[in-house]
């Protein structure tokens, strides 16, 4: 390795089946244009270098790719800038990931296709969050609407999207652990499996239905898909009182559904509306930072606080 290489990824916001999508339903998931960079040079490695302070699982992940790639650890260095809010649900771990998976593959002068690039960021997203679904790295990756399924490999459907949808996604200002949420999960649905199957099918029913919405172009009826996934998310335990009062702040100003989106301890939630600028503008008011994605074209409009 001689050259500075980089390599980059998006952020990614699920829009239906987050948690149940780890026991095997369907989520449907789309990128996001937050940008994660990632550079890899030549120095005192293993590192990771960010402007958020990085902890051993930073090392893991640079001493991981670099070996996957044929790289001496040792020797690598990465340095990272990230537009996407840790802990917040829009995939931060997944970009990350997977921009790091792509710049390694340019330092060792390797091309990845894309069941390659996906598989190794679902192993190095572990490093993370323990046992993730791997929506996050593909969404991440592909930054296109996707039916995502779990298995080895994983089954990803790109989705048609009938009409542009604009949708307003918001975030709290607290990071929190999306381990942490997906853990709990896992502790209640161990405890009462037969409950939580109930409930992740009913989630995966949603998800369908959705999908069948987003494919019609039918704004009403993705807003009641958001509404039902928010309350059979309520009832797994995965939402939270930032999650609330952004849903809340949303419906009232006229999003026609709202939920949360992710892990939903971090308080991210997204909306559906016809007036998006109006519900965006409500939802700022709570104290969270909003943006506007149009998923037919997956791109932001102009991130605010």
């Amino acid at each position: 390795m001689h050259a500075p290489a980089h390599g980059r990824a998006g952020g990614k916001v699920i829009l239906l089946g987050e948690h149940a999508v780890v026991y095997g339903r369907p989520a449907l998931a789309t990128g996001v244009p937050l940008v994660v960079g990632a550079t890899v040079e030549t120095g005192d490695g293993p590192r990771l270098v960010s402007e958020v302070p990085a902890d051993e699982r930073g090392t893991r992940l640079v001493r991981e790719a670099a070996a996957a790639m044929g790289l001496d650890p040792s020797r690598v260095v990465v340095r990272v800038r990230s537009e996407i809010p840790p802990g917040r649900g829009l995939g931060s771990s997944a970009g990350l990931a997977v921009a790091v998976v792509r710049a390694m593959a340019a330092a060792a002068g390797r091309t990845l296709d894309t069941a390659a690039t996906l598989a190794l960021g679902r192993a190095l997203e572990r490093i993370f969050h323990g046992t993730p679904s791997g929506v996050d790295p593909a969404a991440a990756a592909l930054g296109t609407c996707i039916r995502f399924v779990r298995g080895e490999p994983p089954t990803v459907t790109p989705i048609r999207v009938g009409r542009p949808l604009r949708v307003v996604v918001a975030h709290g200002q607290r990071a929190r652990s999306t381990a942490a949420a997906v853990g709990g999960l896992r502790e209640r649905w161990e405890h009462d499996r037969p409950r939580h199957e109930r409930l992740f099918d009913d989630v995966a029913r949603v998800v369908d239905d959705g999908i069948a919405a987003v494919e019609r172009g039918d704004l009403d009826a993705l807003g009641a898909a958001f509404d039902r996934n928010q309350a059979l998310l309520e009832s797994l335990g995965v939402s939270s009182p930032d999650v609330a009062a952004h849903v809340a702040a949303a419906k009232a100003a006229g999003a026609v559904g709202a939920k949360l989106t992710g892990g939903g301890a971090g308080g991210a939630i997204i909306a559906i509306a016809r007036d998006a600028d109006t519900v965006a503008a409500a939802i700022r008011r709570t104290g969270a930072t909003t943006f506007i994605v149009d998923v037919a074209e997956t791109r932001a409009r102009g991130a605010t606080t």
